[in-house]
């Protein structure tokens, strides 16, 4: 095997390995606890504000909170005049899935499927400024997707 493709594997197998770990470990009243506060402290008032921004610009946007297909969750619904999609959406929720440890799932919805944009293996992971760029950048194609 080659050197590259070995040190890579070793790479995959230790994150792996870590993963599983994290799994373990993770208590999931504090981690949805975690969630909460970071919804209240960073992702709300980023929403907020572009929400505002879209609102200027004579959209209906709204923050919402679990009313999306995960739970739980805070969705940026951007509410487009004339959108040609059906459902716009840029969301955070706790992603459940059997097998995996739980992830707080950044995603954007735009005539679904959603698609996902990032996953963080905990609350403290999520930054203002990374949902931030996370929230424009989704805006931008939800924003591209309906343009006429």
């Amino acid at each position: 095997m080659q050197e590259q493709n070995r040190l890579r594997l070793e790479r995959l197998t230790a994150r792996y390995a870590s993963r599983l770990r994290e799994g373990e470990a993770v208590d999931e009243a504090a981690f949805l606890e975690a969630f909460e506060e970071m919804c209240a402290r960073v992702v709300g008032p980023v929403f907020e504000e572009c929400a505002a921004e879209l609102r200027r610009a004579g959209h209906a946007a709204r923050v919402v909170r679990d009313e999306g297909s995960a739970t739980p969750c805070i969705e940026l619904v951007l509410g487009l005049r004339r959108a040609k999609c059906s459902s716009n959406v840029v969301g955070f929720a706790v992603a459940r899935w059997p097998g995996y440890p739980l992830q707080i799932l950044a995603y954007l919805v735009v005539n679904p499927p959603k698609f996902d944009l990032e996953r963080f293996a905990s609350a403290d992971e999520v930054k203002a400024d990374r949902v931030e760029q996370i929230t424009v950048d989704a805006i931008e194609h939800v924003i591209s997707c309906n343009a006429p």
